[in-house]
Order: structure tokens, then sequence, then C-alpha cells
């Protein structure tokens, strides 16, 4: 059977009738004129002649930016028009030195010089003698921030140049801290977090350093809103506003982005925080900027960029289970345009580890390496930058379900490596950038013992495999149109494919379950933020249209399907806005909708199996629909000196969910039944989100977050609802820093409750509930001398027996001890 690509549109097709009310009256009546006319029948003719893709995405492309560049272009360039033009800037050096609060030098602290608007003009590190010196355009309203982790930041403002030199600064960091925090995620550019129309999250690098946490799921889990599902042997994943965590798969509903661009990690365990410089959490739909995939939210995992004097650092040190654990990295300027990042790990844990019920879990110790690499080349206003990094884990043990026993355990092996390059400039207004990036995963399972006493003979042996490949180019222009006026447009592109493979236990190959399947998308997005009244007011509205293709392909050994492809076009809006209603206080709320496509097997194919003697055909639906969701959300949020404060309510409705094993046809026997996936099913998500943190003196700083989800339901195919699996109905952290001095301390705790999962050792697999847990973290870091400290940290310190999927306990109480020093 062969099936013909099929290509859909997904948009209202009252979405052109309705684009003139985002114009202003009077652009609306010197331009709709000419736009009324050609796009809508122009575009009418494109969906019934099912045009070729460029036509369509360029007709599109004029529709996004009708609503999203004409209207509010028009006033930003009106503004700008009277405007005076400021002469050209000459460069002059700033100098200092950096300490801390008992006069010790602190090295590699990041300074950065901030503009009258908090624009980074430049950026560097302090020396082993803690100065600096860098080169930035003369100006007035200059401020020099100095940072570093377990520190709190702090800034000075630029004296006038006058006549002679500039005077040399001194700033003092004090212990700990919060501080406005540069986002990336929410926008695909830098901006300041109190104009983020969405929920934003940032785990800076002081919070990495402090975590307890060995990948950064562990770190996520710990500090910001999000569940989690965690087995021991390397595997988990991670959920964002109510959505069921997902550790596998090419098609989640929460994004993962390393620097801005798609990971291509889909086991969250494989990703270390070594070189980790923070991490940013964009809460609900995101598809306006991101494409799929981004339903829940958007995890943008920021690592380091050192361009300051050359400095290298370790750390050395080991602790419960036989485990050892050694990390070192090396960056800064190998020229006065050269600069360079360096880093690995590696973890060992030799033996098996121990339960909260102090039980030894078998088949759990393991061995795994990462590794990073980048170069960055200044050219005048452009930039090149070339980053690398790879994870190699061996002999990764899995337990398996504790109801099994020792009959189910396994062994694995995982490899991930990745390659970016980066070209940046700014001309004019404009700042361009150009990414493109190539990742590919590699697992191979094997069997270590089994259930049947037939397969002993043969243990271990290779089981199955599979191979994932990611591929993409990002092509991004964020112009300044003027102070009050800023647009961010771009292209994406990405192909993914994914193969996998079976075994039997004498070592030869089988026909996979799935037959191997290719994802190309194109995306074309734009976002535009107007502010007002100084920057009390920014109003966000955005748009992306993506064209997604499916296919399945031939696959080695399986010849019980037919490969073919489906395509479809999708349109995904956003707004937002935020409000200073007074000093302190600011209002942020945010509408949009979001999508993940079907996988290739559901959309294409023909597979046909034989159960209780009769041949079942499970055939694609090139005609299902993507999964979309509409989320809003507002909150209040409020800062002041050293304490801040967030609450925020969302909404969640999702549509088109998957129903898998629709019969279509089921005829008298023998001729066989026909089953199919259709859309049709619904899940509604409502809750409150809490964080708050605060510093009382200069020595103890206190901070905490939760969710609370009033609804968690999703439709079932019976008619029935549940509550969404894996999804905590309550989450609270909380912690508390204590800081003498050389000594900087962080207890924390987490307490979850009100979880749900499927029993699958019980018949019919039910839904039961799982257990309530709290766990508490404890580190503790003392500096020796400049550059040397000392590291002990307590995992689960009060021994709980908790598991974060039914079946599968993490360990007890562990502790790890480091000396840490840097050059």
């Amino acid at each position: 059977m062969t099936c013909r690509p099929t290509r859909r549109w997904f948009l209202r097709p009252s979405v052109a009738s309705r684009l003139s009310s985002f114009l202003t009256p009077s652009l609306a009546a010197r331009v709709a004129p000419a736009l009324a006319p050609a796009l809508a029948p122009a575009l009418a003719r494109a969906l019934a002649s099912r045009m070729a893709r460029a036509v369509l995405l360029a007709r599109a492309a004029h529709v996004v930016l009708a609503v999203l560049l004409l209207a509010p272009v028009h006033a930003g360039v009106a503004w700008a028009a009277q405007a005076p033009t400021a002469p050209a800037d000459v460069a002059s050096a700033i100098s200092g030195v950096v300490v801390d609060d008992t006069g010790l030098a602190l090295p590699g602290a990041r300074v950065s010089v901030l503009d009258g608007e908090g624009r980074p003009l430049g950026v560097t590190v302090t020396t082993n003698t803690g100065t600096f010196s860098l080169a930035v355009p003369t100006g007035s309203g200059l401020t020099v921030v100095a940072a570093l982790p377990s520190f709190l930041d702090a800034s000075v403002p630029v004296p006038p140049t006058g006549d002679g030199p500039r005077q040399a600064l001194r700033l003092v960091l004090r212990t700990g801290g919060f501080a406005e925090q540069v986002v990336v995620t929410a926008r695909r550019v830098e901006g300041r977090a109190s104009e983020t129309v969405q929920r934003v999250e940032v785990i800076t690098e002081a919070d990495v350093e402090r975590t307890v946490a060995a990948d950064v799921a562990d770190v996520l889990k710990k500090n910001a809103g999000v569940d989690v599902i965690q087995f021991s042997g390397a595997l988990s994943g991670i959920g964002i506003r109510g959505f069921r965590p997902q550790f596998s798969g090419i098609n989640k509903r929460s994004l993962l982005l390393v620097d801005g661009r798609p990971s291509g990690i889909t086991n969250l365990a494989t990703l270390f925080a070594t070189d980790v410089e923070r991490i940013e959490v964009l809460k609900g739909a995101a598809s306006a900027l991101y494409g799929s995939s981004a339903m829940g939210g958007v995890v943008n995992v920021i690592t380091r960029e050192s361009r300051g004097p050359l400095a290298a650092s370790a750390r050395l040190g080991g602790g419960s289970f036989g485990t050892s654990d050694v990390s070192a990295r090396v960056g800064g300027a190998l020229t006065s345009r050269v600069d360079a990042d360096l880093g690995g790990s590696a973890v060992h844990q030799r033996n098996d580890f121990r339960m909260g019920n102090d039980e030894v879990r078998p088949a759990t110790s393991f061995g795994t390496w990462d590794g990073t690499g980048r170069l960055g080349v200044s050219l005048g206003a452009a930039r090149v930058e070339l980053r690398a990094a790879g994870y190699r884990g061996r002999d990764i043990l899995t337990p398996g379900d504790l109801a099994s026993g020792i009959l189910s355990q396994g062994s694995k092996d995982l490899d991930r490596a990745s390659l970016d390059a980066r070209l940046r400039g700014v001309a004019g207004g404009h700042a361009l950038s150009v990414t493109t990036y190539r990742t590919r995963e590699r697992s191979d399972t094997s069997n270590v013992t089994s259930f049947d006493p037939s397969d002993a003979p043969f243990l271990p042996y290779l089981a199955f495999g599979s191979d994932l490949a990611w591929s993409g180019l990002q092509l991004r222009d964020a112009w300044t149109v003027s102070q009050a006026s800023s647009l961010v447009i771009g292209l994406d592109y990405e192909q993914v494919s994914a193969e996998s493979r079976n075994y039997t236990r004498t070592g030869e190959r089988l026909a996979p379950f799935s037959a191997d399947a290719r994802k190309r998308s194109t995306g074309l997005y734009a976002e535009h933020t107007w502010r007002a009244a100084g920057g009390a007011t920014a109003v966000a509205l955005g748009g992306r249209l993506d064209h997604i293709a499916n296919e399945t392909v031939d696959t080695p050994l399986k010849t019980n399907f037919t490969p073919s492809e489906a395509a479809f076009v999708v349109f995904s809006p956003s707004a937002g806005v935020t409000q200073t209603l007074g000093r302190d206080v600011r209002l942020h709320a945010s509408l949009g909708r979001a999508f993940i496509p079907a996988e290739a097997s559901q959309l294409t194919g023909f597979t046909t199996d034989v159960f209780g003697g009769r041949t079942q055909i499970t055939q694609g639906n090139p005609d299902l629909r993507p999964e979309r969701s509409t989320s809003f959300d507002a909150g209040l949020a409020w800062a002041a000196g050293t304490s801040r404060l967030d609450v925020t309510v969302f909404h969640t409705r999702v549509s088109d969910r998957f129903i898998s094993n629709i019969v279509i046809s089921d005829p008298p026997p023998p001729a066989p039944v026909v089953v199919s996936v259709a859309n049709g099913l619904g899940a509604r998500i409502t809750g409150v989100e809490f964080e708050a943190g605060t510093r009382v003196g200069g020595h103890v700083g206190l901070f905490a977050n939760t969710t609370h989800y009033l609804t968690r339901t999703e439709e079932l195919a019976d008619g029935r609802d549940r509550d969404i699996l894996n999804v905590a109905r309550n989450t609270v952290r909380a912690g508390v820093d204590l800081d003498f001095g050389a000594l900087s301390t962080r207890v924390t705790g987490r307490y979850v409750q009100g979880r749900k999962d499927n029993d699958f050792n019980l018949p019919g697999f039910p839904v039961v509930a799982n257990d309530d847990f709290t766990t508490v973290d404890a580190s503790a870091s003392y500096r020796l001398t400049r550059g040397h400290a000392l590291v002990v940290q307590v995992n689960n310190l009060f021994d709980a027996n908790y598991y974060e999927v039914l079946g599968y306990p993490l360990q007890g109480a562990s502790f790890k001890a480091f000396y840490r020093f840097g050059l």
C-alpha cells in the first residue's frame, strides 16, 4: 500500500479577516486596501492548490508580519524619527579590583559594564589578584556589575572621565543574595526579567554550586517548579505546569535547550552541571517562539563563556558507595580576539547504593564521563563561536522494578555528542545571529538477568539499541527599532531521525518494534515588544508558523509496514503584558497556544500483526491534527532590595489529544481488523505558583517555591477523567543559606504530595497513589585561602526511603567531599 504525502493547514478560516483589528487605524487605512485584496485570495488559492512549501511560507510571512510588524513598527519608527542620533563613542579603559567583605581578593568574578539602559557593553573576569580592566565606549550613565557564585552581586556607577584617566574602582561582594537576572529564554534575546511577560525562574550559578546534585535533572527538581520522573540507572525527565514528565522520544511537551538551541537530549540524566552558568525555566506555552514541544514550557541551559584573563579550576573528591568525582576546567582569553573554554568530569560509583530502608539496591553502579569545549573569535562587530560537548556512560547498571527482585537487571552504554557553530554580529539596530548544530544520541541496552531460565547460557546479551540524530539551522534578527519598540524575527529549520535495533539472545538482529522515522520542520517566528512610560509598561505580541513533515522510512528486517509521509502547517500566537503598579510591584500576564505533532508511526505507515490467530492492520492517520494547548497565566511580582516575591495563577486547556487503537473496520473473520489513531481527548490544568526569597542581614538567606494544582485531569477514551500521572498535587521547596566569612552553607528541603501512577505489577495496571515524601540536603564550603576551598555535600540527610517512580527507590543518605582549587 502506498500513501501519498498529505499536507494540511490548521489555521482558522477567520484569521485573515481579523488581521486588520491588530493594525492602528491610520496604518490600516493606508495598508489594508493594498493587503486585503491580495492576501486573503492568495492564501485561499494556495490552500486549494497545495502550492509548494516555500510559497506557503512566504504568504504566511506576510500575514505574520502584517500582524506583528507593520502597526507597532510604524509607531516605533515615528517615535525614533523624533529622537536625536547619538555621536559615536570613543573606547576608554575601566579598571578596578573585586574583593570580599574581609578585603580578600576574588579571582574569577564576572565583571560587566552596562549602559544607561542596562545593556552590556563588555564583560571580563578578574585575575588571580582580583583585578580587572575593560575597554568600553565612553559615555554617561555607565555601571559596573561584579558577580561570583555564592556572593551577592555588587555594582558601582562609573564616574565621568573628565580630562584624565578613569579612577580605579573597588567592588565588594558580600555572601549570598538575589539580583535582577538577565533572561535569554523568554524572547530568544537578552532582556531584563522585569520586562518579561511570561513567568521565568532563574537558577543561578550560585544555586548550581550549592545544590547537591548528580546532573541537571537534580538541579531542576531541587530548585525550580517542575515535576520529575527519575530512575536509578541514569534515566530521567521533567514536566512543566502539569504536563506529565517524559524521558524519551523526539516529541515532548517540555522543551530542553542548550544556549538557546534544541539540545538533542532526550534523557536529562546525561546532562551534567559542570559547565553550566545558569538555567532558565520559562513557564507556559512557548510554541510562538520555539515551535513544537514547548507546551508546558522551556528549560534553557546556558553554558559558560569565559572572555577575561585565562583561569583554571579543578575539583577532586569522592564519597559514599565507592564514588569518585573529578572535574576540571580552564577558560579565558588566549589573545585579544580569541577566547576559549575547556572542561570535563568523570564520576564513578563502584558499589551499589543503599536505600533509605538500610537495604542495598543491587545493580546500581555506573561510570560516566563528560566533556565540553568552546572557541570564540571576535571579528570587529561580529563574533564566531564553536562549541562541542560529549557524554559517555559505560556499564550503567539498571536494577528494574523493585518487585522483580534481581530477575530484570540490565546494563546500558550511553553516548552523546554535539557540535554547534554560531555567527553573531550587530549592524545598526540589528543584532543578527546564525546558528547551526548537530547532536547524536546512541543507547545500547543488555539483559543481565532474566525471568526465562533458558536465557541463562547467553547472559548478558545485547537486547536493543537506538540512534537519534538532530541537525538544524537558526537565523535570527533582533531589531531595536527604538527605545520603545523592538522586534525579534527568525527562521528555524530542523531534521530529526530515529533508528532502533532489536536482537535475539544469540546475537541475531530482529526487526525493531517501531519503524525508523524522520521529522523535518521549518518555522518562521516574530515577536514585537512595545514599551511605554519609561519601561513601566511592556506589551509583547508574537506568532509562529511551522511546517512539519513526518515520515516512516525503509527499516532493516521490518517488512510488515509501508513507508509513507504526512505534512501539516500550524500557527501558534502569543501575547503578554507586564505593568509596574508601584515602585516595587509588577503585574505580568501572558496568553499563548502551543502544540506537539503526532509521532511518524501515528501519521504514516501500514503495519500488520497477528493477535490470537487474527490479522490486525494498524495504519497511520495522515489527517491527524497536532495536539494543542491554550495557556493563560497572571501574577504579581514584588522585589525590593534583597527580597522578592511572586504569585502566579495559571490555566491550560489541552485539545485534540491522540486516541490509539480506534477500530475503523471489523469485518467477519478471517478478514483483518483495521485500527488507527484519531483526535478527540482533552485535559485541564489549573494551578498556583509561589516563589519568595530574602536576605536577613548579611549572613542569612531564605528562599522557597511551591506549586499547587487545583485541577490536573485528562480525559480517557472510555469517557472517564483521571488525574495526570506523575504530577504531584503539591510540591514545596525551601532552604536557607548561612554565610559567615569564609564559610558558606545551604540546607534545602523538598516535599512532594499527591502523585499517582500505574502499578505494572498488578493485573490491568491500575492507577494507585504514590507515597508522599520529604527529603533534605545540606552543603558547606570553606575557603581556605585565595582560590582554595573544601566542600562537603550530604544528599538525603535524614535517610528518607523515597522514589520518584513507583518501584524504583533512590539513594538513602550519602555524602561527598571535595577539594576545590583555582589558578
